[in-house]
């Protein structure tokens, strides 16, 4: 992974073309590279980020006029600002895709936050055990409430909404085993080899009871049985009568034994 010269090459003359649309625009302070590029963690799969500099006085107007000088620099299949007023995303007519990030006077030091977020919760982290012992609670209560409340109603299609907090709470753990950074936008390079095979060896996802009971249970079972010996790693106490709540629930509404795992 790296700079410009990762990235696919047709990217490259819609960035000169940015650059000299906008050369002669007295509103534009500065054209370059932003993103992946800018950082250099691109790859082959990267988009371009166009970051644009304003000056101050002269940015609303700018912004409102996007239409014009996006029309000048390449012709495109969709073109809006769906993100925030400042971000124009755009496909061009050979599907690549160009975003343009404008600034007013200077672009800011942005640094992602920091810690570990867990599943989809916006709670950030300082220290992994947190967020272990956050997910083992929030996989438990999961268990207790939600997934068996929304096989009962048969809400299948809403339950696969809640897949990516799932495989959230499961990545957590992951991390925990290693040691390892929270990833960005690339994966892989976080997990081992191992890790990565468990989560390809879940039972397939689809809306039906059956997939559901089967993916949640699996997904479950990985967490409960690769978090109980870091618990002690973390200094952490297992939540062993939430594991038996949940284990008496699936019992008694699913007739599912689970007491084998979750006890």
């Amino acid at each position: 992974m790296a700079g410009l010269e990762a990235i696919d090459p047709r990217y490259l003359p819609l960035l000169d073309r940015a650059c000299e649309v906008l050369a002669g625009d007295d509103r534009v302070r500065s054209v370059e590279p932003g993103g992946s590029v800018r950082s250099g963690t691109a790859d082959r799969w990267s988009d371009l980020d166009i970051s644009i500099v304003t000056d101050p006085d002269h940015h609303d107007r700018f912004i409102e006029d996007w239409p014009t000088w996006v029309g000048r620099i390449t012709p495109t299949v969709f073109a809006r600002t769906p993100i925030a007023p400042f971000i124009i995303n755009t496909i061009t007519a050979d599907g690549l895709t160009v975003d343009f990030v404008v600034w007013s006077g200077e672009v800011p030091d942005f640094r992602p936050p920091s810690g570990f977020a867990v599943g989809l919760s916006s709670t950030r982290f300082g220290a992994i055990g947190d967020a272990l012992e956050y997910a083992v609670a929030e996989q438990l209560r999961g268990l207790s409430g939600p997934f068996i409340s929304m096989l009962k109603r048969g809400e299948h299609v809403k339950h696969l909404t809640g897949v990516p907090h799932l495989l959230g709470l499961l990545t957590t753990v992951f991390l925990a085993e290693t040691g390892r950074a929270a990833p960005g936008k690339q994966w892989n390079h976080a997990y081992t080899v191992e890790q990565l095979d468990a989560v390809a060896a879940l039972p397939p996802v689809r809306a039906t009871a059956e997939d559901i009971t089967a993916f949640g249970l699996g997904v479950a079972r990985l967490i409960v049985e690769r978090s109980k010996p870091l618990f002690p790693q973390y200094d952490l106490v297992w939540p062993a009568d939430l594991a038996r709540v949940a284990a008496a629930r699936i019992n008694d509404n699913l007739g599912i034994d689970t007491a084998d795992w979750l006890n």
